[in-house]
């Protein structure tokens, strides 16, 4: 089985490329997400997550999915981790949960994908986000037929201060700086809803046909990113920077 959290589609590219191959379908866990449900899952055998990296740490969309379903003990559990530039300290967060769920632990794996966060980084032109993109496939076909083989997957090695320095930074950063109040719409919105849909937390509503963002929020950046009129800021902080509408997006824009 293979499950994915994603904002701007990155973990669901990677996701359903993976499950092609395992001749499987992929589940997003915004479905449970939106309805405050976790899931109690029967089936034996092979369990890949994947998510992106947040605060050097897996989304803890994923983390809080994994914790409170239910899942066979012994299932081998693979984690894929997309990310701008590296992973962090997500190997750890990966293996200390599977042990926790009784999985037998079979490695985290990162993913270079462009990145969508605009808020507090620089983003990328639809050129170089093709390339990004390009470079990926052979990497995820790469680790998708290691997790078909059986085999383990090669855990990136984590300085031994990293992961308290991570834990305090999550903390921080999820509590005082992943809010919504700086959301705001410009005259361009046309009322499509598409902000909406796309909320993986279910987090916006239309009120007099514009988006009003509620206080769960996980900065996946789905709203930004895909707004269709690019209506959508994040106060000052995202002015003038290009939106990254996702992988499959992007790859339609190659000439």
């Amino acid at each position: 089985m293979v499950f994915y959290f994603t904002g701007t589609g990155n973990s669901r590219f990677i996701a359903e490329r993976v499950a092609e191959i395992l001749g499987e379908k992929a589940t997003d866990i915004s479905t449970y997400i939106k309805e405050n449900k976790y899931g109690d899952f029967k089936e034996e055998g092979t369990y890949v997550f994947v998510a992106p990296c947040y605060v050097s740490a897996p989304a803890r969309a994923m983390m809080d999915f994994i914790k409170n379903s239910s899942f066979p003990k012994g299932i081998k559990a693979y984690f894929l981790i997309t990310a701008a530039v590296y992973m962090g300290s997500s190997p750890a967060y990966c293996k200390k949960m599977a042990k926790k769920k009784g999985f037998q632990y079979m490695g985290t794996e990162n993913i270079v994908m462009p990145q969508n966060y605009l808020t507090y980084f620089k983003t990328k032109g639809i050129e170089e986000n093709i390339g990004i993109v390009k470079s990926a496939i052979p990497e995820i076909d790469k680790f998708g037929n290691k997790i078909k083989e059986g085999q383990m997957l090669t855990d990136k090695k984590i300085k031994l201060l990293e992961i308290p320095f991570t834990e305090l930074v999550c903390i921080i950063y999820y509590n005082l700086f992943m809010k919504t109040k700086q959301f705001c719409v410009s005259g361009d919105c046309i009322s499509c809803g598409k902000c909406v849909r796309e909320c993986p937390y279910g987090n916006i509503s239309l009120k007099d046909g514009k988006p009003v963002w509620g206080k769960k929020c996980t900065h996946c950046m789905a709203c930004i990113n895909r707004c269709p009129k690019t209506a959508i800021e994040y106060g000052k902080m995202s002015i003038g920077k290009p939106r990254y509408p996702g992988p499959t997006e992007v790859l339609k824009m190659d000439k």
